[in-house]
């Protein structure tokens, strides 16, 4: 009898709260690291259909689409929609801030390649912009402010919900130092906390929208308590699924637009936690959606001065350019190649990050030489001793991060202990004694001690003033047709 009562007991509470929790239904789409990609095109990897897919219009399309189904969804850009594309180099990233207002994402954060064009410039574009643009640790120590708010709490129906902005702390690592002068990067998870514990009482769901990468931000979910979601970029991940770490949903879509992340959740806003959820990674394939009109208008208009030039076939290429950051590629030699050359040196280097695109066999156009090679980075001319060279090597090797595609040098290592044994410069050995000339870009330069592991002032730098893209323009004009081949250059002993 007293089991029946207990059970009786049990059975009317929960169907007491069940009458009180308010379960709300919440979606939210969301895209990162679209890099300029405005126009259409076909990938070239995981893509044996050769779908072609993205586009700005065809993206505004689908979240068109989704607007229409659901009833005012959470839309988020994780930053890095700057670089990548001729008009944004050209407008110093404000045709993506004009494209954007067209498509009206609820917030964005800032990504390091919002910092491309300089400070200034991205706090220009940014003045322009209709929609929020968040970030709650990049700080103008000039202003003695935040660059911008840190921020957005947004209403969507019966839910309150808080975007936070945050970017990854080594932010002055991976730009050029005068890009990001004046400015002062905070703790992620302090400043993320500082606001969580503002607005937690205010909101139902709290939102982190970061741009730091994948594993930076499954790092900072074992730090946060209170996030139920993290939106990221930066690393370009494919997260089919959302990934989950202390209790926080995890999200990245990719790259250029290529995918839409696609969150629908169920959420009890009396416990204020998230009862359950389902995710569509949306491929954007451009024949199952209608463009929106507004935005193609906007992208033809940037492009029509500058197209006849841009889609000028300059040569052939015959084998795929390929880009590989984990060994040397046949895009890597041949820039390389391309540098040395033109600048009658004795290596030339180019970190495997700033190759942008690969680029499948047939014609050559300008445009695609801009897109492979995006930066307005100038190539410099350094002169090293063989004994700095050597140690540069073994620094690399020591230190793998981005590697150095090359030309005119050789590097015969120990791919299991990372020792090097022995290089060589035009298939002779390293002398001590000896001055090399490097030709390598201004990026590189400006980071010497983390790509080199020399100190800036122990080396004697020259300017070229020539633009990186400019050379492989003028190489592709004077090489006509490109066999796409890949050298020998960087030797796994231990493979053998």
């Amino acid at each position: 009898m007293i089991k029946k009562f207990i059970f009786l007991l049990f059975t009317v509470f929960f169907l007491i709260q069940s009458l009180f929790s308010q379960i709300v239904e919440v979606q939210l789409i969301h895209w990162n690291d679209f890099h300029s990609a405005n126009l259409p095109f076909v990938p070239t990897i995981n893509n044996p259909e050769k779908v072609e897919v993205g586009g700005s219009a065809v993206l505004a399309g689908y979240i068109d689409s989704l607007r229409k189904v659901y009833e005012d969804p959470i839309v988020l850009n994780a930053g890095d929609d700057f670089q990548g594309s001729p008009v944004s180099s050209i407008t110093k990233g404000l045709s993506q801030i004009l494209i954007m207002n067209k498509i009206m994402p609820d917030v964005m954060t800032i990504g390091n390649h919002e910092f491309d064009y300089g400070r200034d410039e991205l706090r220009s574009a940014v003045s322009q912009a209709k929609f929020p643009i968040v970030s709650s640790n990049i700080f103008d120590e000039e202003k003695g402010q935040l660059f911008v708010k840190p921020y957005e709490i947004l209403h969507k129906g019966d839910v309150d919900i808080a975007v936070i902005g945050t970017i990854y702390e080594t932010l002055k690592s991976s730009v050029i130092p005068s890009n990001v002068e004046g400015l002062k990067i905070l703790s992620q998870v302090e400043s993320v906390r500082k606001y969580v514990n503002e607005i937690r009482e205010k909101v139902d769901l709290i939102v982190v929208l970061s741009h730091s990468g994948l594993y930076e931000d499954s790092t900072m979910a074992t730090q946060l308590e209170e996030v139920d979601i993290i939106v990221g970029g930066h690393s370009h991940s494919w997260v089919n699924e959302p990934r989950k770490v202390n209790g926080i949903l995890i999200l990245q879509a990719g790259a250029r637009g290529e995918r839409l992340g696609l969150l629908k959740i169920k959420m009890d806003k009396e416990q204020n936690a998230i009862e359950s959820y389902t995710y569509d990674f949306i491929r954007t394939d451009v024949t199952k959606v209608k463009p929106n009109a507004v935005v193609a208008a906007l992208v033809d208009s940037l492009e029509i001065n500058i197209r006849k030039e841009m889609d000028q076939q300059i040569g052939t290429l015959e084998k795929d350019w390929v880009r590989n950051s984990h060994d040397e590629s046949n895009i890597g030699n041949w820039i390389c190649d391309a540098t040395k050359e033109k600048f009658q040196v004795d290596i030339a280097l180019q970190n495997s990050g700033g190759i942008r695109k690969n680029l499948s066999a047939g014609p050559i156009t300008v445009r695609d030489i801009w897109e492979i090679s995006p930066f307005d980075n100038s190539i410099q001319i350094v002169e090293l001793s063989g004994r700095q060279l050597l140690d540069m090597i073994n620094y690399r090797l020591e230190n793998p991060r981005d590697l150095l595609q090359i030309a005119g040098l050789k590097i015969y290592y120990d791919g299991k202990t990372g020792i090097l044994q022995k290089a060589t410069v035009d298939d002779k050995p390293v002398e001590d004694d000896k001055t090399y000339t490097i030709a390598t870009n201004n990026y590189i330069m400006s980071h010497s001690e983390r790509f080199f592991g020399i100190d800036p002032k122990k080396l004697t730098v020259r300017e070229t003033s020539y633009l990186g893209r400019d050379v492989l323009l003028e190489a592709v004009k004077k090489q006509q047709i490109i066999s796409g081949d890949t050298e020998n250059r960087l030797i796994d002993i231990s493979r053998n």
